[in-house]
């Protein structure tokens, strides 16, 4: 394990295609998507969006998890769904952390994390995201994601810091650029470009670029949101806040090539990379978890 602030790796293409591609389902959505494309671009859109919009495996694979033995499990209604939350045993005065998942992730990934800064005098608090998890919902997206942290901040702060995993770690910048006060933040492998994620999904699928940006469209205007305007590059600017960026060098899912191009934009960030964990592992190394315990508590 090494800690670092060089940007000299060697590059990468981007990845996070191989995330949608790995899934026992993917053949079955690939075929179908290609075949709505013959109805023409903006009805294959909304299948597309269906598809992009839901977190593959199933919140079913997870769900069933129990949590540590002292955690209490909370439910707040948020929108037209519901947020779970994992909260670890913490005196009543404990600054607050809140973490949540990625994509395709769950709450109590971040157990190991939360235990950590549990010992450190912290009241940490995990989230299952809409549609994932023991949370309401089959889908989500970005911005959801972005409402949801927060939501929870004003809920649950002030906060001392927030904890993101991949497309959580993107949320997390993304709710502290609108508002969301924090006195630190620490993202693990998180993405930078939106636009770029729908691009790598257009290519796994292989979707014709007409049918990708009118599923850009179509989402856009549901969420209220504007794609490029969720990415770091726009963000990172309002981010003052001290940030530690997690990657681990051979991450296939993101890339460590997202936090390197983070690290530049940010002012007052620090990178900590990892050799050999991958995109999840990064989660439960002792190594990771003792230097971002540290970074938080100090």
């Amino acid at each position: 394990m090494t800690s670092s602030t060089s940007s000299t790796l060697p590059s990468q293409p981007v990845a996070t295609g191989r995330s949608f591609a790995a899934h026992r389902l993917f053949p079955v959505l690939r075929l179908s998507l290609r075949w709505a494309q013959r109805l023409g671009p903006h009805r294959a859109a909304r299948v597309a969006a269906g598809v992009f919009c839901t977190p593959l495996p199933t919140k079913l694979a997870v769900r069933h998890l129990r949590p540590p033995a002292g955690v209490r499990v909370e439910t707040l209604p948020f929108e037209n769904v519901t947020l779970t939350l994992y909260r670890w045993p913490a005196a009543t005065d404990a600054p607050v952390v809140l973490l949540t998942h990625g994509w395709g992730g769950w709450g109590l990934q971040m157990a190991a994390l939360a235990t950590a800064l549990q010992q450190r005098g912290l009241a940490p608090v995990a989230v299952d995201q809409p549609g994932h998890g023991r949370s309401e919902g089959w889908q989500s997206t970005l911005a959801q994601f972005t409402r949801a942290v927060g939501y929870l901040g004003a809920r649950l702060g002030p906060l001392h810091a927030v904890v993101g995993h991949s497309m959580g770690g993107a949320a997390a910048l993304n709710a502290i650029a609108r508002g969301l006060v924090a006195r630190s933040l620490v993202t693990a492998a998180s993405p930078t470009d939106l636009v770029q994620v729908t691009r790598d999904y257009a290519a796994a699928f292989g979707l014709a670029e007409a049918t990708r940006g009118a599923m850009v469209q179509h989402i856009e205007s549901r969420e209220a949101i504007v794609f490029e305007q969720m990415s770091a590059a726009h963000q990172a600017r309002r981010v003052v806040l001290p940030t530690l960026l997690v990657h681990d060098r051979d991450d296939r899912v993101v890339p460590v090539e997202e936090s390197l191009k983070l690290n530049a934009l940010l002012p007052d960030a620090r990178l900590l990379l990892s050799q050999g964990l991958g995109h999840r592992r990064v989660l439960q190394d002792a190594d990771v978890v003792e230097q971002v315990g540290r970074f938080i508590a100090g």
